[in-house]
């Protein structure tokens, strides 16, 4: 069973968590690191998309114990919640709900737009019960407008959205995210905004209100020069591979050893007099921006064949001293054992009660009397049925087993 944090700067405030995979859930778990008390409301016979993953592979070994309980990636978006399992197809368990929207702060799905509102839990229905309550949907083109029933996951929002249409090399054709679900954690930066600043307008008119919010809109402005080139007619620019309009050399680079990788990042005129002549490229027609991005193929011919000589801690040590951006491209292994994702607290450990010990990501933003916290893992199914029902409905034990044993609380 977690319990929330006491000392937050969001202690005080409940969620109702019935978002899925990594966006809304995403979203959650932040409100949940500054002291939000998160119940996610799960179904047996219809997990979230994550606990549905292999068992996880740690140290070479496979992970042993039920696999809907035992995936990183669902501890990641999830870390610190209470688990609550209700069949929302019967209304039972939709006025169980009705009753908990009655003390919370924040309703957040990520479900088709629709698909709450014909259960009776959209906005209307709960605001019904609770006019404080502050709803964030988060679909991909939002709850109205001709494309509104679009169902997608991030891949396809990010076709959608044309940013798989920016990733590719230079001269090549577009590859694509690979179905890496960019989306996601944008959407939820995103949502964080004008969620915040619902709760900070409540405190003056009392009113909650609903979010409407499209990711495929937040995806957009991840790419802002090739959104605005298509608006004014085209053309738009091909993909850029890692290199940058604003920056020359950017990108990533070969260093030596066995797939080993440094990223290089010359941002001004004054950076870019340090790094020639350590590449013999000290030319006049380079000193300034425009210059190199006429020759940056050749700059990043030579920059590679300086860096593939060098250890890639090497090349990094030595160009930081330059005050030249540089890092090693690391691996999720040697990133938890790097001194300065160490530094920024980038990770915490928890305690999975069955997984064990391992490490999450914390909010990426830092606070100097309310810093981020995780100090449980991702909840058992259903670990929180008792002390939700129990001690926040006020039902009584009988209640709940003849819940429990009609299906109700399953």
């Amino acid at each position: 069973m977690t319990a929330p944090l006491k000392d937050g700067p969001l202690s005080g405030l409940r969620v109702l968590d019935f978002a899925w995979v990594w966006s809304g859930p995403q979203v959650a778990a932040w409100l949940g690191e500054f002291g939000a008390e998160v119940i996610k409301i799960e179904h047996g016979k219809r997990l979230d998309n994550t606990r549905l993953r292999a068992r996880p592979v740690i140290d070479g070994v496979q992970a042993e114990g039920p696999s809907i309980e035992l995936h990183p990636y669902f501890h990641q978006t999830n870390h610190g919640k209470r688990s609550i399992t209700l069949d929302l197809k019967r209304p039972e368990a939709i006025a169980l709900i009705h009753e908990l929207a009655k003390t919370s702060d924040i309703v957040i799905e990520n479900l088709s737009p629709g698909a709450l509102g014909r259960l009776g839990l959209d906005y209307a229905s709960l605001s019904a019960v609770n006019p404080k309550i502050v709803y964030l949907s988060m679909s991909a083109l939002g709850q109205t407008g001709p494309q509104a029933d679009l169902r997608a996951y991030a891949p396809i929002m990010s076709s959608f959205g044309g940013i798989e249409a920016q990733v590719g090399y230079p001269g090549e054709r577009p590859i694509g995210m690979m179905n890496y679900g960019l989306g996601d954690p944008n959407a939820a930066v995103h949502a964080l905004l004008p969620l915040l600043a619902a709760l900070y307008r409540r405190e003056d008119d009392g009113l909650g209100c609903h979010i409407d919010m499209a990711q495929i809109e937040a995806m957009i402005s991840a790419l802002p020069e090739p959104a605005l080139e298509a608006l004014a007619g085209g053309p738009v620019s091909p993909p850029p591979g890692n290199r940058s309009r604003d920056a020359a050399p950017h990108g990533v680079f070969p260093a030596a050893g066995e797939d080993a990788w440094v990223t290089v990042a010359v941002v001004t005129d004054a950076q870019w007099a340090k790094l020639a002549p350590l590449i013999g490229m000290d030319e006049p027609a380079l000193a300034t921006l425009d210059g190199r991005l006429a020759e940056v193929e050749r700059i990043e011919a030579a920059l590679a064949a300086w860096t593939s000589q060098r250890s890639r801690e090497s090349v990094s040590e030595n160009l930081r001293a330059l005050g030249i951006a540089s890092s090693p491209v690391l691996s999720v292994a040697e990133q938890w054992a790097d001194p300065s994702l160490a530094e920024r607290g980038v990770s915490r450990q928890v305690t999975h009660p069955i997984l064990g010990p391992e490490k999450l990501y914390a909010a990426p933003w830092r606070m100097s009397e309310t810093p981020p916290r995780i100090e449980a893992s991702a909840p058992l199914l259903g670990a929180d049925n008792d002390a939700v029902f129990l001690d926040i409905l006020g039902l009584d034990p009988a209640q709940l087993e003849a819940l429990k044993a009609d299906g109700v609380v399953a």
